[in-house]
This record gives structure tokens, sequence and C-alpha cells, in this order.
């Protein structure tokens, strides 16, 4: 008797819940859905997208690059400093000659080989085992010249004054000075890069994308729309979109103690969730990027759960203090047309709302062990 008493009781329970559900519209249904036509107090705008929306034509790659003002590589000169070694050569003097040795210039190779950036910056720094070396006070000695002051100067500077020194004690002498190993002066690259690591300053122009290229590209994870420099104490913005775009204006040339600082995107992603194949988080392109895009990255529509009349863009950017809600109906090849048109932007929010069938059957199955306990008590 008090087994059927509880089985009446469970299945009561069951009925109320159910009919609860029911009455309700699936408005207990498990997972998240969204519906801003029925909020009650409305604090967002709500747009529909139509044709007053969107852009009158599809978006497209926007080409970035502007003029190319950057300094030239010919104004360039290296400064001579503490610890570089140098290699001073006074023909048909041998015994004044310090390194016989000529290494290769570092873009001397094959322009078939592809070349690790160990391997180039060491070809940058031109290493080779004997020199003459700048002592810590800027100064380096050197038979019949004496000390020779060397730091913050170039090679020409250097070759003049030894020219001068040595005409004493030799006829028309002829000297040439390079520096051997470059060791006085460095930058850095950190961050979103595949090889975070110090970087010599050489002879040739050191510039962002050659710092780029010497740690071995950018990660997936990187900014590409801005990074930062860091050059005597000032914070120099680089736009990222631009220079990949071919912009040499951005190209910068990088100095002794500059800190090139790749960001992580992550505050610059569009986030697609809801009722899509694969909810992700993809990097924005200021280059151009439309609500199409975002949907094939994210494979496409749930054919099986979602909602083609409920697509929505949520965008914290607020007008007149309020979020936006773009919403979009993709039941029709008008809807395909007018996401192709509809540009994104960075940090927004493309979610794809659950029909209420899939609901209605999410309820079902939340219900479905409760009912099988059922048959399984009254056997």
């Amino acid at each position: 008797m008090n087994r059927l008493k509880n089985l009446r009781a469970l299945m009561l329970s069951t009925a109320v819940i159910t009919g609860s559900v029911m009455m309700t519209g699936c408005a207990l249904a498990p997972g998240a859905y969204l519906d801003p036509g029925n909020e009650k107090h409305i604090n967002f705008n709500l747009v529909d997208i139509s044709e007053k929306v969107v852009d009158p034509e599809p978006v497209s790659r926007k080409d970035l690059a502007g003029d190319d003002t950057a300094e030239k590589d010919e104004f360039y000169q290296y400064l001579i400093g503490a610890h570089d070694v140098l290699s001073v050569r006074v023909w048909n003097n041998p015994d004044l000659t310090s390194n016989q040795q000529v290494a290769s210039s570092p873009f001397g190779a094959r322009s078939s080989t592809i070349k690790e950036s160990n391997e180039l910056i060491r070809e940058r720094q031109q290493v080779t085992p004997e020199g003459v070396e700048v002592q810590a006070d800027g100064s380096f000695f050197f038979p019949f010249a004496g000390n020779i002051a060397a730091a913050g100067k170039t090679v020409n500077q250097i070759r003049v004054e030894l020219t001068k020194k040595l005409a004493k004690y030799v006829r028309d002498p002829q000297v040439s000075v390079r520096v051997q190993e470059f060791n006085s002066q460095k930058a850095q690259i950190i961050g979103e890069v595949k090889f975070p690591r110090p970087l010599p300053i050489t002879s040739q122009p050191l510039r962002v994308l050659d710092a780029i290229a010497l740690a071995e590209g950018l990660k997936d994870s990187a900014d590409k729309a801005e990074a930062i420099l860091m050059t005597d104490n000032h914070r120099k913005t680089i736009d990222m979109a631009k220079l990949l775009d071919g912009d040499m204006s951005e190209n910068y040339l990088m100095r002794d103690g500059d800190v090139l600082n790749i960001d992580s995107n992550r505050y610059r992603q569009i986030v697609i969730m809801g009722e899509v194949n694969r909810p992700i988080a993809m990097p924005y392109d200021q280059r151009g990027m439309s609500l199409n895009d975002a949907l094939v990255a994210a494979s496409g529509i749930s054919q099986m759960y979602a909602n083609a009349k409920g697509v929505y863009i949520l965008r914290n950017k607020t007008e007149q203090g309020k979020p936006t809600i773009f919403r979009l109906n993709m039941k029709n090849a008008t809807g395909l047309l007018l996401a192709d048109r509809f540009p994104l932007q960075a940090r927004d929010v493309v979610y794809v709302d659950t029909a209420g069938v899939s609901r209605w059957n999410r309820v079902i199955n939340q219900l479905l062990p409760t009912t099988n306990a059922i048959n399984d008590f009254s056997k």
C-alpha cells in the first residue's frame, strides 16, 4: 500500500513539473538562449539588420598601406661601443694588421637558402676569432698610434684618426677598419613571437620587420593590429595592420636598448557562440571582416538546433550610454546577403539562438531519467 502511494505521488509531481514547463513555453529549458524582444527593462539598443544598417557593398579586404616616410637606410651609421671587436688592416704592413680574415656579408648567401634565425644573427655579428677589443672606457690600443678613443665614433672616423697617427711611422699608410664583433649594443623582441630574444645592433640597420623575422615570426595569438616599441623611455605605437600591408613608414629603425613588444590578441577577438558547429574566439582583422566570415570560421550554423531567425551581434561599444544588439533573420537568402555586408568590430560577440523545439527536446531529455525511475519503481 505504501509503495502504491509513493508511486502516485511521484507520478503526480512529474505531471505537475511537465505541465508547468509546457505552460511557461520552455522557459525552464536548460542552456542559454536570447530573446531581447521580450525584455521588460531594455537597457540596450536593439537594431534589426536591414539595408539601412549594412554597407552598400560586401565587406572586402582594405589596403591600409600609406606613404613610405620611414628613415632611409643610407643615413644609418653604426657607432662603436665598449667591447666591440675591431679588425684593423694596414696594407703592405702585415705586422700592423690585427686580422687578415674578411668575413662575408650576412646577405651574401644564396637567395635560395633559408637560414635559421640563430645563423642569421651570427652572420649579423660577423664573428671571427681575432681582432682588437674596445675597452670599457671606450678606447683601444694600436701599435705606433697609442690609445684611440673609439666609443661613439664611426669606423670611418677611426680610420682617419689611425691614418694620421700612423703617417709619422709609415709612408702613406692605407688603413681599413671594420667591426669584427658587435658586442656593445642590443635590442629586444618579446611577447607573442616564436622565439623572444635579444637582437644585436650591427652595421646593418635593424628594423621592426627584421626583428620579427629574427624571432622566427609571429604566433597565431599575436596582435596583428598594434605593437609597442619602447625607445628612449617612450612608447611608440606601431600599426601592425599597415605594416603587414606593406606600409614601410611603420617599419621603424630599432636602436640600442629598444624593446619591441608584440602583445596578445585576446583584447581584439570576435567570439562566436550559441548554436554553431564550432564555437570559437577568432582574431579580429581590421582590414575587414563580415558576419559571414565569422559564421564560416565557426563552421556554420547548426542545422539541427539553431534558430536561423535569431542571429545576434552584441556590441559593448555604447551609443547614448547603451550597448547595441543587432538582430538578423538568416532564414532566407536575403539574410545571407545582408550578413556579407555587415562589418564586424573588435570584441563583438556573435550569438546564434536556439530553436524552440530544441529547447523542448532538452527539457524532455531532462525528464527522461525521472520517467525511467517511475517505470523501474512500478515494476
